[in-house]
């Protein structure tokens, strides 16, 4: 297999015996944040993750040093509740293969845990005509031809393993199947897929699958609710180019901004009693007017502290930043400190805070703008170097000493 490093906003030329199966693999994934000009892919900005094509791996790498895929993956599980923090780390920190690999192999490893302790089903309704009784009598459903045939309509319930949930779980197993050669992942589903083999699941049932799959609120087994989360991932967001039931080609690409951006807002959800907010569309903040065409000009913070409608104000306002600060200098951009002091102006808060991906310790910093001495800035980052637990707790709790957050 060969292996190719690229970084986030760059872009990279094809071997000509690559193009037909990528074409198809953009044919089949219109979605994809990447084209194709004659042979070189360019990619959307902030684009991340991992491309393979026949025998290339194509991985797309964050610009900021040492945080590497497996951290924004990390953070992509983290935000959508599938990675509790309580678990020091599901992904190994040091590994070297791609988003993709590391999407399936924790999936395999999970699926393991969950086989271990037993599969769950759920009682299923069943309607018959019969004459033997084993159930409720549907009165309202009898018919003339129900008596001369000496059978009646009876509804029962019947234990089933063969549920959605179930269901989602062995697709998921069947296209990591395709999608991996690699021996630790050739035995994890060896020893996983035979717990599935009663199991009646069809790929074109997907769409009906994943709008029923979360019929059941509870598990007792406590590995479903992350198994079916990275099931679905698998399902929807691994997108593949199959032919003759065999993979040619696979993608699984993320917006880093977004990753990061959302990952800073539910660290603090999670750890800050005042509310965390970000507003569900911009707010218009002025207009313009060129001959007869009217442009309205709107702002969206990223996090906003305690922030309270009534006045239009927050105690705090922060902005992600995913951007390499490995150089010091590069701390507050212009642009960035000129959007922070507008939002600190327009809901006339307090603090005002950029965050930033890092590898290492990097204390709060406070930022002196001559011209506004009132406003109280400051750089935070957070340290990738730990473990999520971690890294989580210590830049909570640097926002709440820093901006003097009591709880």
């Amino acid at each position: 297999m060969k292996i190719i490093n690229i970084y986030e906003n760059s872009s990279y030329t094809l071997d000509s015996k690559y193009i037909y199966e990528f074409v198809q693999l953009l044919k089949d994934n219109k979605k994809l944040p990447v084209r194709l000009k004659e042979e070189t892919l360019f990619f959307d900005s902030y684009t991340i993750g991992s491309i393979q094509i026949k025998d290339l791996i194509i991985n797309i790498l964050p610009r900021t040093p040492k945080v590497t895929n497996n951290h924004y993956l990390e953070m992509q599980l983290y935000n959508e509740g599938l990675l509790d923090e309580k678990i020091v780390s599901l992904l190994g920190e040091s590994a070297s293969y791609g988003i993709q690999d590391n999407l399936i192999n924790l999936f395999l490893e999970e699926t393991f845990e969950l086989v271990s302790r037993g599969l769950e089903g759920s009682f299923i309704k069943i309607q018959e005509e019969t004459n033997q009784i084993h159930g409720r009598i549907l009165v309202d459903k009898i018919s003339p031809i129900n008596l001369l045939q000496d059978k009646i309509p009876i509804e029962y319930e019947m234990h089933t393993l063969n549920t959605s949930y179930n269901k989602l779980i062995k697709l998921a197993l069947e296209r990591s199947k395709i999608l991996t050669k690699k021996k630790n992942h050739i035995k994890l589903l060896a020893l996983t897929n035979s717990f599935f083999d009663e199991i009646d699941a069809d790929i074109h049932n997907l769409n009906e699958l994943l709008q029923t799959e979360d019929e059941k609120l509870y598990f007792s087994n406590e590995k479903y609710p992350i198994v079916l989360g990275l099931a679905k991932k698998i399902l929807k967001d691994l997108k593949i180019n199959l032919t003759n039931n065999k993979i040619t080609s696979s993608s699984y690409l993320v917006n880093s901004n977004n990753l990061f951006e959302k990952y800073v807002r539910t660290v603090l959800t999670n750890h800050l009693k005042l509310k965390i907010t970000k507003w569900d569309k911009p707010k218009r903040m002025g207009k313009l007017k060129v001959d007869s065409t009217e442009f309205i000009k709107s702002y969206s913070p990223d996090i906003m502290i305690d922030f309270h409608n009534d006045s239009n104000s927050a105690f705090a306002v922060l902005d992600a930043k995913n951007k390499d600060i490995s150089n010091h200098n590069k701390i507050g951009s212009i642009s960035d400190l000129y959007q922070l002091l507008f939002y600190c102006y327009s809901l006339n808060s307090n603090y005002g805070g950029l965050v930033y991906p890092y590898y290492g310790k990097l204390d709060p910093v406070r930022i002196n703008i001559e011209s506004f001495k009132e406003t109280n800035l400051f750089a935070f980052s957070i340290d990738f170097s730990k473990h999520i637990k971690d890294r989580n707790l210590t830049f909570s709790r640097s926002i709440k000493e820093t901006l003097n957050i009591l709880n």
